[in-house]
């Protein structure tokens, strides 16, 4: 787990905390469910200033959303989700109702989720967010700089993101970054600490400027917001920094003013920040973990220029000196050697002016006691009473009147009571609240279905169905209920109707757990062998069937390193090969500079390196094999290369597939992301879910023709409507042989499976249906169906499998 230190910070000095309202982070509240218990929930969420909402709003807001999360099961993308749809709708509400005034509420959201070891982001409207590890910087933005915002539309745009955390690092989070913010500035001496990351984001900051910076170190779970001051600004744009405090103004001068205090505001001049430790940890243990992690002078609550004198007449100064005293008397003198010369001086400085205030406090004292008693003493008389009542009721009459009841039973008597009344009203929260918040999200969702089910436009009663799933999500945090699950089947099954998806029910193909730093881009189903590439290790994993699942066979050897015939370097991809090749392998696989390797259970690989081309290298991402041909996809040489095998060697030079003459439409290779190959035709697939079909004629004046097909629906009640590829992430194309031919298309946001005939109509959408099976990744990074119709779908470092009809 980690610890989560929050630092908002803005460059203006006069802008008070609170306009910084949103960014905030959060810890599991009393019984969350099973999923969300270990996870921590980090919110930066902004209002464009055309209409603000009140500051308490927005953050009855952020609460709600916060609760929901750790109510929310599934998936960290699908909880993540349903809150944006959630603030979405509630923003939407908003301007409906101030639409006559003409002012509109947009928003942006940054909602990151710290998952085992690694973050996953979901982010809506435009909005940034920086994370910064000892690998390097990563940004995570909309690039085509096109997203609304929250508030505008009922189905809102979001991106998902996923970092790796490892021993931990920086998150940065703000809504218009600064140009000075690159691996160059920000890291120019390698990995840096708080105060020279601090200086280097106020770098040439705007006045107006704000950001939310997260250091996040290994922990258990603890969450500390740190309010810092703004710093002055110099006229160059640089932060100054902060005197650095002698030693003998670290010891015994630090000093917190409680809430509500009389010198909370009594600052000096020089203070950094005001530490609001959250879940109950102190400033001292906060300031050790940050000396441990680099958190340096940026955690301590008071600092003085060096030879600085302080004024210890002022009233401010005079309670802090006594405060710290162990009687709490003012004229208290510690022992020698006990506190620093400065501590000395201040314990020892004239204290008439604190006079007042002691005998300010002495009567308080006095007044809130004689009140305490007064109330101890009519809750006696009231108890006595009731008692007293009982007993005549009970008990018979004897000479002397009633038994008197001890003075022990009074005071039991007035413990129970009210532990009985919270306990009660507890019960009929319990039972009552939780039971009307319930049924209240399930009503909005049982209006929002009939709604659907009246309408005839597709896509209003689309919306009015997502909207349905989103109210029973918020159902589902209160009760679990049989109704509740048949409304979200009836949700689901119209969704997939309205779609043309097809639900296919997915599970575990792996028995045990692959390592979590594993990231599976590539499968291969080979009969009862299970090939998967994983992209982090450069290797390939090996795994059998068997009648529970596959067992990874760690023996296999499919990776980087020196073999027979050279050197491999890390794989990017593999191919599977006709078993009839000459080394009777299973797979090809090849490394971003042009070495291959025959890969297969029992034998060490087998290196070879492809012959050179003319003109510019690059590196390989994909490959294809068809007909003894291999085609490398080189997107840095704007390329497709291809090469003849002559008996499981590659001997001749390659050519390049579009030097063909009297061609003049080669299509942009460095858009493309994947190819795939059946006989004479070359599909090419780019990130926007669009393809590219080139085709061999043959014929001499036009031997290549590539166009960009256009897809056509064919499912039933939709037939040869064109189809638009809805937008998305898709990441992986494949071809698929007789008996059932067909080109499929990853959609990695969604994990829908789009399965296309060969003159590219849509006759399938396969819908990923996970059940209660919980994937780390937000993203679908790879999969293959089998002649067999088994599908293999991959989520990072888990893989599952289903029955594709």
């Amino acid at each position: 787990m980690y610890d989560l230190n929050l630092f908002p910070i803005s460059g203006n000095q006069e802008q008070p905390f609170h306009k910084l309202i949103g960014f905030q982070a959060a810890e599991p509240l009393r019984r969350p469910v099973r999923s969300r218990a270990e996870d921590r929930l980090i919110v930066y969420f902004s209002i464009k200033e055309e209409a603000q909402a009140p500051v308490a709003v927005q953050q009855s807001w952020l609460d709600r959303l916060m609760h929901t999360f750790y109510k929310t099961s599934g998936s960290v993308t699908s909880a993540l989700r349903s809150l944006i749809e959630t603030l979405n709708l509630t923003l939407m509400e908003q301007n409906l109702k101030s639409a006559q005034e003409g002012a509109m509420m947009t928003g942006a959201i940054n909602l990151v989720a710290v998952h085992r070891r690694h973050l996953y982001f979901a982010q809506s409207g435009l909005t940034h967010a920086f994370t910064i590890t000892h690998q390097g910087l990563q940004h995570f933005y909309d690039s085509s700089q096109m997203d609304r915002g929250l508030g505008l539309s009922r189905t809102p745009t979001i991106r998902y993101f996923q970092a790796d955390l490892g021993t931990g690092g920086y998150l940065i989070m703000a809504d218009t970054p600064l140009k000075t913010w690159t691996e160059l500035q920000l890291l120019s001496d390698g990995y840096p600490n708080l105060e020279q990351l601090r200086r280097r984001l106020l770098n040439q900051a705007p006045p107006d400027f704000r950001l939310g910076l997260v250091q996040i170190v290994p922990g258990d779970g603890h969450i500390h917001t740190i309010q810092p001051t703004a710093h002055p600004v110099a006229s160059d744009g640089l932060a100054e920094p902060a005197a650095q405090p002698q030693d003998d103004d670290l010891k015994p001068e630090i000093d917190i003013p409680k809430p509500g205090s009389p010198d909370e505001h009594l600052k000096d001049d020089t203070q950094e920040v005001v530490v609001q430790p959250t879940g109950g940890a102190s400033y001292e243990g906060l300031e050790a973990e940050g000396q441990k992690h680099d958190v340096g002078s940026q955690s301590r609550p008071e600092t003085h220029k060096p030879g600085e004198k302080r004024d210890m007449s002022q009233p401010g100064h005079e309670a802090r000196a006594s405060a710290q005293t162990p009687s709490g008397r003012a004229d208290f003198r510690p022992e020698p050697g006990r506190v620093s010369e400065k501590k000395q001086k201040a314990t020892t400085a004239d204290d008439t002016g604190f006079k007042p205030q002691w005998a300010l406090v002495q009567s308080l004292s006095i007044e809130g006691l004689t009140k305490f008693f007064a109330w101890w003493r009519r809750i006696r008389e009231k108890a006595s009473g009731v008692v007293n009542h009982l007993i005549a009721r009970w008990l018979p009459e004897g000479g002397d009147g009633l038994s008197k009841p001890s003075r022990g039973t009074y005071l039991l008597i007035a413990v129970i009571v009210p532990l009985l009344v919270v306990a009660f009203s507890v019960g009929i929260y319990l039972s009552r609240g939780r039971a009307m918040q319930y049924q209240y999200y399930f009503d909005q969702a049982a209006i929002a279905s009939q709604s659907a089910s009246a309408l005839d436009d597709p896509i209003i009663a689309r919306q009015e169905w997502i909207d349905t799933l989103n109210y029973l999500d918020q159902a589902a945090a209160f009760r679990e209920t049989d109704e509740l699950e048949q409304l979200r089947k009836e949700a689901q099954i119209a969704l997939d109707y309205l779609d043309g998806a097809i639900r296919v029910s997915f599970h575990p193909a792996i028995m045990g757990a692959l390592s979590p730093e594993i990231n599976i881009t590539r499968i291969v189903s080979y009969g009862p062998d299970l090939y998967l590439l994983d992209a982090a290790g450069g290797r390939v994993i090996h795994a059998t069937r068997e009648s529970q699942g596959y067992t990874v066979n760690d023996r296999f050897v499919c990776a980087s390193g020196n073999f027979g015939g050279g050197r491999i370097e890390p794989l990017v991809d593999m191919v599977s090969l006709p078993i009839n090749n000459p080394y009777q392998a299973h797979l090809l696989v090849i490394d971003s500079t042009g070495t291959v390797a025959y890969c297969a259970p029992g034998m060490d690989p087998v290196v070879q390196r492809l012959p050179s081309a003319q003109g510019s290298t690059g590196e390989i991402t994909r490959i294809a094999f068809e007909n003894n041909h291999l085609f490398a996809l080189n997107p840095t040489a704007n390329t497709i290369r291809v090469y003849k095998s002559t008996n499981g060697r590659f001997l001749d030079a390659p050519f390049d597939f579009f030097e063909r003459e009297n061609f003049n439409g080669k299509p942009d290779i460095t858009a493309i992301i994947d190819l795939a190959v059946n006989g004479a035709e070359l599909y090419l697939l780019r990130a926007d879910g669009q393809m590219v079909d080139c085709v061999s004629t043959g014929l001499p004046g036009n031997p290549l023709i590539c166009e960009k097909p256009v897809f056509e629906d064919g499912r039933p009640g939709k037939d040869g409507q064109p189809v638009v590829m809805p937008e998305s992430s898709y990441v992986s194309l494949l071809y698929t042989p007789p008996p059932d031919p067909a080109i499929s298309i990853l959609d990695a946001t969604h994990a829908d499976i789009y399965r296309f005939s060969l003159r590219f109509r849509l006759h399938q959408r396969v819908r990923s249906e996970l059940g209660d099976y919980e994937v780390d990744s937000p993203l679908a990074t790879g999969f293959t169906i089998g002649i067999d119709r088994i599908g293999f779908i991959a989520f990072g470092h888990q893989v599952f499998y289903g029955y594709v009809d």
